[in-house]
């Protein structure tokens, strides 16, 4: 199986060689331009000390500034950092924002790690990578493993080191200090305000539209309940060991009180079923939120919707997505599903640079028209090209970037 990079860079050359640039232009983006690995050592509670690796990767600044997540994982790869960065650029270029894509992160457990010991790690961080960010070169924002405090240190951190430079260096930091509200939640937003912009845009019936949702995790949570608020019926939804399904939709509040610390419905079990029934549910949209698992082409071949969303980067293997487009499924990809951090990120920075506060309302009217414009320009270009809509968010990601080397002379 191909690792997520691999996948990746497969797919941007098969895009590419479609729009016409050169093998020099794959060449260039298939990598970012600079990768970052620092050593940190930590003083432990313990008085030990403990050496962490973190990384910082930016793709390209072709357009002046990159910008990305931190990540704080014992999993994280120098691999996984690169292809990140790689996607940051694509989402960006999607939404139409003129910045280049980065990431970084430190491998380590957070939650093994005591108040102190976090703070400490967060600090030594920006310390080893601070001459290669910045308001005007690199901007870190926060992950879902990154609370407020921790961006708030990193901030604390950098103005010791920089003192001339304001704290826009970095974003996702607490509304007191001049973060946005409700950013920790930006992610999911952008989902559901993606799934909303679909009901939108094929005119759909709010209160007849069906969903299922594989997955019941947070974005899983999040998504059930924000659509059964506006009255969208969600018929199914998955656990680890099996599915739960109602045609005439579930209570989701009442689903969510009986899911146990390890993500299983302890619920109705007339209502339960297997899942492999669940793949077979009729509906109008599929959500896919777990990680670590893909929809190959025979999973493909059992599902019964119109439209299928991706949070998940390469849940979709290429074959399946072939075969959901013979079949006129519309794929919406993780490129486009998950961008709401991304426009947080940009509004925060955005605000700073105007020496305004955005009120709720602006925040919520720009948010939604940033990823509704994308989602149509995403759908133009699948209607112009003759292609998925999967393949053509990634021909605006990668033309913008291309076009702005092109122009500046890079190729």
């Amino acid at each position: 199986m191909n690792s997520n990079f691999e996948h990746l860079q497969m797919m941007m050359k098969d895009v590419l060689t479609q729009l016409g640039y050169p093998k020099d232009m794959y060449e260039l983006l298939k990598e970012p331009l600079k990768v970052l690995k620092v050593r940190i050592p930590v003083k432990m509670d313990d008085d030990t000390v403990q050496i962490f690796t973190a990384y910082r990767s930016q793709h390209h600044d072709v357009f002046g500034i990159t910008q990305g997540n931190v990540h704080f994982r014992p999993d994280l790869t120098e691999e996984e950092i690169a292809a990140l960065s790689i996607l940051r650029s694509v989402k960006a270029s999607n939404l139409q924002l003129p910045i280049g894509g980065s990431s970084g992160g430190i491998i380590c457990d957070p939650r093994k790690l005591s108040y102190r010991e976090l703070e400490r790690l967060s600090r030594g961080y920006i310390r080893a990578i601070h001459h290669n960010i910045g308001p005007h070169i690199d901007i870190p924002s926060s992950d879902a493993s990154l609370d407020a405090q921790i961006i708030a240190w990193m901030m604390d951190e950098y103005s010791r080191l920089h003192c001339e430079v304001d704290p826009n260096f970095i974003s996702g930091k607490p509304y007191i200090l001049g973060g946005l509200k409700y950013k920790e939640s930006a992610i999911e937003q952008g989902i559901f305000h993606t799934l909303c912009a679909m009901i939108d845009e094929y005119h759909l019936n709010v209160k007849e539209t069906k969903v299922i949702i594989h997955g019941s995790g947070a974005i899983a949570s999040y998504i059930a309940n924000k659509l059964y608020q506006i009255g969208v019926k969600v018929i199914g939804i998955s656990d680890p060991q099996k599915a739960i399904y109602d045609e005439e939709g579930i209570n989701i509040p009442d689903l969510f009180k009986h899911k146990d610390n390890f993500g299983i419905f302890n619920y109705d079990k007339d209502k339960s079923i297997s899942l492999e029934e669940f793949w077979f549910i009729p509906n109008d949209f599929v959500v896919l939120t777990t990680k670590n698992e893909q929809v190959d082409i025979d999973l493909a071949q059992k599902l019964h919707t119109r439209f299928i969303l991706e949070t998940v980067n390469h849940t979709l293997t290429k074959d399946a997505i072939q075969l959901l487009h013979e079949k006129d499924v519309i794929m919406i990809p993780e490129v486009l599903t998950t961008n709401g951090g991304i426009v947080y990120a940009y509004l925060e920075w955005l605000e700073y640079k105007q020496g305004k506060r955005f009120s709720e309302k602006e925040i919520e009217t720009l948010f939604n028209e940033i990823i509704q414009n994308a989602l149509q320009l995403a759908k133009r270009t699948s209607v112009k090209f003759k292609v998925n809509m999967y393949t053509s968010s990634y021909m605006i990601g990668l033309k913008n970037q291309a076009e702005a080397i092109r122009y500046r002379g890079w190729i």
